[in-house]
């Protein structure tokens, strides 16, 4: 009997492996992205970040999605969100693209995320104890729910369906904020890693750790001490390399990147990845420069909020000066536009508010669906910034128990909060179905041609940039920002 059972056994093991061989892609390169907020992603998805997403770029959707519907397990192209429903955006999205820019045209970029906005490493181990999320905040259970309390258990169950299709070739690492000044963290990082290539079966000298840098200190991040135990992981880790976050702003609460940042991050990302396969000048598309910001109007058919019904007082006390459109809230005031019969915008598919000058109050621009006041909204802050362009197809609100989306057919209420006590000057809100930001693109093709002048609501003003036929102000020519009469 063993004899026969021998070869039968043997004969098994072949065809098993035969089939592994046939259905793995050498040409699908793998990489798993663990981490916690900027690796789940907290600034807003920009309509320029949804366009022209390479289908060579895929993402294997780790929890289910309704919108977009996503299954578990199944790969998608990664248009953003990557990592759930409502999450930003977040240095794989750069990452990706940047990765098949720089690869044969047959390799295929796939990213399996898992990342928890508020985790601390521990909470990424193949030990974690979910019974102790029993003393965690509501919110953070939530979040951990998504992965069955075991994200570990997660990443793994689905970096092994993804083996089955491609090869793992990297880890991306974004976490620290919540171990600051953890002297531990490298080694803890180093569970992390090896149990992860154990329980893969991979080699740590073909699966290097990519680990970026958090918001630094000389950008206000209040975990940028933080960064000096990261630089030092290598040192731990052989096979790990540290991605620099030097020069990248941060949105306002010390904590996160801008949209601008998460972009550039993903970029170095990749660019650290390309080098340990010998690439070392790759193309990146996407430039360091802060990125040129459009000023828009309104185009006949969009629908323009009406500054002259301007209420200053939805809620608390305050003022609105219609001469110059300055709006001060009252402490922790709102204002804006605020109807008993909703108004319908879902034919529309933008939203986008814009502030003749940047604010310094936490305003934050709100979309209610619900008559109520004390309802969620959908909310974005402008950190500082004066434009807020935001899509109404897909538009959510961040329930403390899970997300929702919002019902642009029913809209109660549009318009600001901030702290209040500061002049806060309006100068549009409007839907639309025109992208703001294409009007930057067509910019960029026209000053590649190096005449055209541009003021910054993308009129065109001159045909050269000589400044004697220019009035006072700033503009848009060759590329650069020309001044004139400043």
């Amino acid at each position: 009997m063993r004899r026969i059972l021998r070869p039968i056994i043997s004969i098994a093991l072949i065809s098993s492996a035969v089939t592994n061989a046939v259905a793995q892609d050498p040409n699908f390169h793998i990489y798993l992205c663990i981490g916690q907020s900027n690796m789940e992603g907290n600034a807003p998805v920009e309509p320029q970040d949804r366009t022209d997403v390479p289908e060579r770029f895929k993402v294997m959707s780790t929890v289910d999605y309704t919108n977009p519907l996503r299954e578990k397990g199944q790969w998608y192209t990664a248009v953003p969100p990557l990592v759930r429903e409502n999450t930003g955006l977040t240095p794989m999205d750069y990452f990706g693209r940047t990765m098949v820019d720089n690869l044969p045209e047959e390799v295929t970029v796939g990213v399996v995320p898992v990342a928890i906005g508020g985790c601390k490493i521990e909470h990424l181990d193949k030990d974690f104890d979910p019974a102790t999320l029993a003393s965690e905040a509501g919110w953070f259970q939530s979040f951990m729910a998504n992965y069955d309390n075991r994200p570990y258990a997660r990443l793994i169950e689905c970096a092994r369906k993804a083996q089955t299709q491609g090869v793992i070739k990297g880890i991306l690492l974004h976490q620290g904020e919540s171990n600051t000044n953890d002297q531990q963290w490298p080694s803890k990082v180093k569970k992390v890693y090896d149990d992860i290539l154990n329980d893969l079966g991979l080699n740590a000298a073909d699966v290097p750790l990519l680990a970026g840098e958090v918001v630094t200190t000389g950008e206000g991040g209040v975990c940028g001490s933080m960064n000096s135990i990261i630089d030092a992981l290598p040192q731990t880790i052989p096979t790990a390399h540290v991605i620099s976050a030097g020069g990248l702003p941060q949105k306002g609460d010390g904590l996160h990147f801008t949209a601008h940042a998460y972009r550039v991050l993903g970029c170095r990302y990749a660019v650290a990845m390309l080098a340990t396969m010998g690439i070392n000048d790759p193309n990146v598309e996407y430039s360091e420069d802060e990125p040129f910001v459009p000023d828009p109007d309104p185009s006949d058919g969009d629908f323009s909020f009406d500054l002259n019904t301007f209420n200053p007082s939805i809620w608390e006390t305050g003022t609105f000066n219609a001469s110059d459109s300055t709006f001060v809230a009252g402490q922790y005031g709102f204002g804006g536009w605020q109807y008993n019969k909703p108004i319908d915008l879902s034919g529309y598919k933008y939203i986008v508010a814009v502030l003749a000058e940047p604010e310094s109050n936490g305003v934050e621009f709100k979309v209610f669906d619900t008559p109520s006041y004390w309802e969620v909204p959908y909310a974005a802050k402008f950190n500082g910034g004066t434009l807020i362009v935001a899509e109404l197809d897909g538009m959510m609100k961040n329930l403390e128990f899970g997300i929702q989306a919002l019902d642009t057919s029913r809209i109660y209420r549009v318009g600001f909060w901030a702290y209040g006590g500061k002049p806060i000057r309006i100068k549009h809100v409007y839907a639309t179905n025109s992208d703001p930001y294409s009007l930057a693109l067509t910019l960029m093709q026209d000053e590649a041609a190096g005449q055209a002048v541009f003021d910054l609501t993308g009129r065109k003003v001159a045909t050269s940039d000589r400044k004697q036929s220019l009035a006072q102000g700033i503009y848009i020519s060759a590329g650069r920002k020309i001044a004139v009469g400043r």
